[in-house]
């Protein structure tokens, strides 16, 4: 009997080192994929073979219910790589991964909802919900924006710097000393914003409710200037105004060519557009944008690029003001702006006896 409970401890020592070695010789495998994926992904040179390739190596360690696997498995999703672009399986993917033990699919899915990415609801609740589940640090580094610009709970500046200063991530420090130095975002007080606001809301108005006269092709030629409004996610409430001009001039060509000259803040940029029926697409119109807050020391402005804009008319004091959602994303991190809409004013022509006495002054 002692004999065969020998032989029954050594085979069960075999197996178990068998298994072990199997799995370190997996765990071994895995990595150099992982962080091969985690430079393609980002990557400008991208092949519909590669792609298909790493998608298939992940997706058949998934199916062995790999953790880390099903978080890659999203982000490939997340972007189509390999595989048809689907935010709901790219969920469906981290949230399995976060039930196998992976903490950086709970940050994933706390970001989708703080957004909305694709068929997946904005909601702040499941966005905050979904950080506070995360080891990460850039979670909690994202609790601490939430907590401070107000987004889904009462702006919170005390809360917010304490969350940073108890994460270990670069990032937060940098973003801490300029809370510090700051309050908590509140509505733009602009004579502009609160004359058109005092009718509707901040939602109504980057849905363009109420709104049906999208102003003719002439009219839309000239000068205008008013404010950039950069709303949060939820679209309930600007973050901040910025001054802006907007210059739209006649160009020759098919249909209503229009070339157009954007100024927000201290960025200017040039591009052309064709407009018709109230909207104006864009080729190439990218304009530095000035961030709020920074996470990085060097980096002050965020490339924005505007596909569209949709213009409507607003009465005002028998004055006409244009409203225009924006259509735009941020080319470096491949994701939707936030989003926002310009409030214009047509610019009113200066005389040249008028520009003579400023000329004169200066």
């Amino acid at each position: 009997m002692r004999k065969l409970n020998t032989l029954l401890l050594i085979l069960f020592l075999l197996h178990s080192a068998r298994h072990s070695h199997a799995q370190e010789n997996k765990d071994t495998q895995k990595k150099p994929l992982f962080e091969a994926i985690d430079a393609y992904v980002y990557s400008a040179s991208q092949t519909r073979k590669q792609s298909k390739k790493y998608f298939a190596e992940v997706k058949a360690l998934a199916d062995t219910n790999d953790a880390q696997a099903h978080y890659y498995l999203g982000l490939l999703q997340k972007d189509g790589i390999g595989t048809k672009q689907s935010f709901k399986k790219s969920r469906r993917s981290f949230k399995k991964a976060f039930d196998l033990g992976n903490e950086k699919a709970a940050y994933c899915l706390g970001y989708y909802y703080l957004k909305g990415f694709g068929d997946i609801p904005q909601d702040y609740q499941k966005a905050y919900k979904w950080f506070k589940r995360s080891e990460e640090p850039i979670a909690k580094h994202w609790m601490a924006k939430m907590q401070f610009l107000g987004l889904g709970r009462e702006a919170n500046k005390k809360r917010a710097l304490k969350l940073l200063a108890a994460n270990e991530l670069y990032n937060s420090k940098v973003l801490r000393e300029q809370y510090k130095e700051a309050n908590p975002p509140t509505q733009p007080t602009s004579t502009l914003f609160k004359e058109v606001l005092a009718a509707t809301t901040v939602a109504k108005l980057h849905g363009l409710e109420g709104l049906h006269n999208p102003p003719s092709y002439n009219r839309l030629l000239g000068n205008w200037e008013g404010e950039y409004l950069e709303l949060d996610w939820s679209k309930e409430k600007a973050l901040r105004a910025l001054p802006l001009s907007l210059s739209l001039s006649e160009e020759e060509g098919i249909n209503q060519q229009i070339g157009a000259t954007i100024q927000i803040t201290d960025s200017t940029t040039t591009a052309q557009g064709t407009y018709s029926a109230g909207k104006l697409a864009l080729t190439q119109f990218n304009v530095p944008i000035q961030k709020q807050y920074t996470d990085y020391p060097n980096f002050t402005h965020l490339m924005t690029h505007i596909s569209a804009l949709e213009f409507r008319e607003l009465s005002l004091d028998n004055e006409t003001v244009l409203v225009a959602r924006l259509t735009a994303d941020y080319p470096v991190w491949q994701e939707m702006a936030n989003p926002g809409f310009f409030m214009l004013r047509k610019k009113t022509p200066v005389s040249k006896e008028a520009q003579q006495a400023f000329d004169a002054q200066a």
